[in-house]
């Protein structure tokens, strides 16, 4: 199973995201599908299976963040809320990352996905 299946970025959140020398890490809130071992049905009231989590891109090598884009929002609950992801993807020599707070460009490890807002790791 690779790290994102079952995962459904695009109706999820963006809580936090931290770029520190050689870590990039986005909290998120995710949307699960039925496929991922971790689904559940929607709690009262949600739409979706949400879960939080960290995408973590290890040994960075090197970063862009351009467009830094809107501040964020506060959601119902008082949480920072930057969007969404709008796209994550490969192209061969660097991921790119792109969303209402910009688009970054890291050229690192393949992303890493840890379950729990607790996860996160203090550099």
């Amino acid at each position: 199973m690779g790290v994102f299946d079952g995962v459904y970025l695009e109706d999820g959140f963006v809580l936090g995201i931290q770029a520190n020398p050689g870590r990039l890490c986005l909290d998120v809130e995710v949307v699960l599908t039925p496929e991922h071992p971790r689904y559940r049905p929607p709690a009262p009231g949600e739409q979706y299976c949400y879960a939080v989590a960290v995408i973590e891109f290890a040994d960075v090598r090197r970063l862009t963040w351009d467009g830094q884009g809107t501040p964020p929002a506060k959601d119902a609950s008082g949480e920072t809320d930057y969007g969404g992801i709008d796209a994550l993807f490969w192209d061969g020599s660097a991921y790119h990352v792109e969303g209402d707070w910009g688009a970054i460009v890291v050229v690192s490890a393949a992303p890493a996905l840890h379950w729990g807002a607790g996860h996160r790791k203090n550099p």
